[in-house]
């Protein structure tokens, strides 16, 4: 059965634009920022009304990493909004998120046979500048599932509890919410407890190492025990208390510098990022020698030979791995489409992931790349 991560395949920042009287809140964008995106269909509608659609969407978000730069940390899928847990290191928020949108619709309306808005309006998104509060609004996403009516858990019913106080749950309500969590299958969680292989674009290092533990094995328990916390007390915290003007979460007073700075100068930031991404990668000569040296032939003949997987290999890499986009990666090989560089990249990681000899490289050439850029 194939799963659903093995799918392959407006918003804009600047000046607030005035919707119904409001002037819309700014978007900081910052280089290597960390932020919680989320989205609500149009009206309150379902955005995934199958599996296909989950399956259609999560496509888009694996292309995330190779298209744009943007690490996947962490993601959800309710029926009528979704999750995510990213950090961009070579591109804004904004032209990420807008891609995965954007393209998702034409999907779904070609799909369901309909037309209009699929989503509702602009995505959400908030700047995680505190390190510590990765963990809990990683926690937040993954316990939406459980969030629901029914299992004492959602937001008005956190709310009363929050005023009057609760008395600890019943084994037997702790036992569904369980239930639910783990079996939720349109999330991250279930990889991060280690309940199924974790798609290869999901980068876990980081909150699979955030409540501890020095191997994976402590890491998960600790992990586990953290976000299963709230379901067998009744109560969590909410991590948005420390929020600035509704799009940081951090100190108040860089908070609001990030503010000015953005006001002053919008399309500066995305120009900003991808500064601070180019000074910080590898140059493309250094990888390519790179990967010579490890498989032992010349790069004309890795990008001349149809079906070499050394070509597609490297650039994968450096894509996922070094803070090359690809539309950067495509400049610097001859004769190499975007449609072409995509297909070769998704293809090297589908069979990675079964053959030793492509996961060795891929390693290998990371670790080599990381020693050249310090």
């Amino acid at each position: 059965m194939r799963q659903w991560w093995q799918t392959s395949t407006v918003d804009i920042v600047g000046k607030p634009q005035v919707a119904g009287g409001m002037a819309r809140r700014w978007r900081i964008q910052v280089p290597d920022g960390w932020y919680h995106a989320t989205n609500r269909g149009n009206g309150g509608e379902a955005v995934f009304r199958t599996d296909e659609d989950r399956m259609r969407f999560l496509g888009r978000v694996a292309e995330l990493p190779e298209r744009f730069g943007t690490e996947v940390h962490a993601f959800v899928l309710m029926d009528n909004h979704y999750h995510l847990l990213v950090r961009c290191r070579q591109s804004g928020l904004s032209e990420a998120l807008r891609w995965l949108q954007t393209t998702y619709a034409i999907q779904f309306n070609g799909a369901h046979r309909r037309q209009g808005h699929v989503f509702q309006g602009r995505f959400k998104s908030v700047l995680i500048r505190q390190e510590a509060a990765l963990d809990a609004v990683a926690r937040y996403g993954h316990l939406n599932p459980v969030r629901i009516g029914g299992l004492g858990f959602s937001k008005e019913e956190q709310r009363r509890a929050k005023v009057a106080g609760c008395a600890d749950p019943e084994a037997e309500l702790v036992a569904r919410r369980l239930r639910v969590l783990r079996e939720h299958r349109w999330s991250s969680w279930r990889a991060y407890a280690g309940l199924e292989v974790a798609p290869a674009w999901l980068t876990r290092d980081r909150i699979q190492s955030g409540c501890g533990g020095r191997r994976l094995k402590e890491q998960r328990a600790a992990l586990v025990a953290y976000t299963e916390q709230p379901i067998r007390q009744g109560r969590m915290d909410s991590p948005w208390e420390g929020i600035v003007a509704g799009v940081v979460l951090g100190d108040a007073a860089e908070a609001a510098a990030l503010l000015r700075a953005a006001e002053r100068n919008p399309e500066g930031q995305a120009e900003a990022i991808r500064k601070a991404a180019a000074r910080a990668r590898p140059e493309w000569g250094a990888i390519v020698g790179g990967a010579e040296s490890i498989l032992g032939r010349r790069w004309a003949q890795m990008a001349d030979e149809y079906g070499d997987w050394g070509r597609d290999g490297t650039m994968a890499v450096a894509t996922r791995h070094l803070g090359w986009r690809l539309v950067d990666v495509v400049r610097q090989v001859r004769g190499l489409k975007y449609a072409a560089a995509a297909q070769g990249i998704r293809r090297f990681w589908r069979r990675a992931e079964k053959e030793a000899q492509l996961a060795q490289f891929a390693g290998r050439l990371k670790a080599a790349m990381s020693i050249v850029n310090v």
